[in-house]
């Protein structure tokens, strides 16, 4: 199809306004990009599962110095420096998966082997974590960790954009590569637009637009349902008051007191596993419930807690629990940036920094690099090497992708 007369190409297209859609954005305006155009169907930025005001953030503890565990750290420091300015730092205390058999100096060795010091995360006794979190667990705290306001991010990044970089309420149904450019296609397949660039960073969503030109990504949803519970000033759970986010089957923020002397306590997720229904579910509210009452333990009543309020979102992830973030083999031009599952945070910061130098040395080459990320000098620094980059790459689920070199395009 032509691209009208009366529409010029843009430079690039991001499909998604949440905070994979910012990190995009915030990486092309890094390259002094203006010509380009955000879509999302939603009426406005944040709207999805990047709606969620309490983020939480701390860095994996695994048992080896695994991928996964890599990564998280170095994507940890990005989200501390990139969204600095919607950090609520309190700290994050987070539990082991087994309570009493938490053991304070085989932990310290294995935050030693993984990299971290006593500034990024200590090991805490129950009996040292009271003055510290605010409750008697044992567990890692992170003092660096906390939560991220992503609405604030989408809304800032994206709602500020000039009328003409913006389009809301537009569902992108396909994209098709012809005559050197991609185009983007809404529901009666009209053209939204056409760019040499274009940006899948709109979660569950890349699956579809991605399939439309050919390319499957394994990517499934994961509900997750917040629960807001309010509880009365002579409650059990009064007795406590974690001053920090703590993390285990579930996590919690601090509870907030209100005028009449109860409590509002913010605590989830729930991970149900191939669920996209956006409706609060009772039985979610009672697994909340049921677990961080396992978590505090039998001092506790959990059925003081009464369900106010939820939140609902529906997570991405791939079946290797990796975001999937970078340039699409054998397809010049065309990136993603999805299934950040329970990392939202992190992975976009990372994907932010990556993709910022990774279109710099495109655009100074002139030319498409889609067999690998560009780690400039930053991330190279940091400890990015190949094997990590190319563990997020698309092309670890396109066994069929041709080889490619460098595409020159045409000016």
């Amino acid at each position: 199809m032509n691209i009208p007369k009366d529409q010029k190409p843009y430079d690039a297209i991001v499909i998604g306004a949440g905070v994979a859609g910012a990190a995009i954005v915030k990486s092309i305006k890094n390259n002094d990009i203006e010509s380009f155009l955000v879509v999302d169907g939603a009426p406005g930025p944040g709207c999805g599962t990047s709606g969620h005001g309490f983020a939480l953030c701390h860095p994996y503890i695994g048992r080896g110095a695994s991928r996964l565990q890599r990564l998280t750290m170095l994507a940890f420091k990005e989200a501390r420096e990139i969204w600095t300015d919607y950090w609520s730092k309190s700290g994050v205390l987070h539990l082991p998966r087994e309570p009493k058999g938490f053991d304070k100096k085989i932990m310290s060795e294995r935050l030693l082997s993984q990299g971290f010091n006593a500034e990024m995360a200590r090991p805490l006794e129950a009996s040292e974590s009271l003055g510290i979190v605010g409750a008697s667990l044992a567990g890692t705290f992170f003092p660096e960790g906390g939560w991220v306001n992503l609405k604030k991010i989408a809304e800032d990044h994206l709602g500020k954009l000039q009328e003409k970089q913006k389009r809301w309420s537009c569902v992108v149904t396909g994209i098709q590569y012809k005559d050197k450019y991609w185009h983007v296609y809404g529901v009666n397949q009209e053209l939204i637009g056409s760019a040499k660039r274009i940006f899948l960073a709109n979660g569950l969503g890349a699956r579809t637009v991605a399939a439309s030109a050919g390319i499957e990504l394994p990517l499934k949803p994961v509900r997750g349902q917040l629960s807001t519970f309010s509880y009365g000033p002579n409650s059990t759970w009064a007795q406590t008051k974690p001053v920090v986010a703590i993390s285990g089957k579930v996590y919690c923020l601090p509870p907030t007191q209100q005028d009449d002397g109860s409590y509002h306590w913010s605590v989830g997720s729930t991970y149900d596993e191939n669920e996209d229904d956006l409706v609060m579910w009772k039985k979610s509210h009672l697994e909340n419930q049921t677990l961080i009452q396992e978590m505090f333990g039998d001092l506790y009543d959990g059925s003081e807690l009464k369900p106010i309020d939820a939140f609902v979102g529906i997570r991405c992830v791939a079946k290797d629990r990796l975001p999937v973030m970078g340039p699409v083999k054998g397809h010049p031009g065309l990136y993603v940036l999805t299934a950040l599952g329970s990392r939202g945070v992190m992975w976009s910061a990372l994907a932010c920094q990556m993709y910022s130098e990774h279109l710099t040395e495109e655009l100074r080459q002139s030319a498409f690099f889609d067999e690998r990320f560009l780690a400039g000098a930053r991330l190279a620094g940091a400890g990015l090497s190949d094997d990590l980059a190319s563990a997020l790459l698309p092309a670890r689920f396109l066994a069929g992708a041709s080889n490619s070199k460098p595409i020159f395009p045409s000016a």
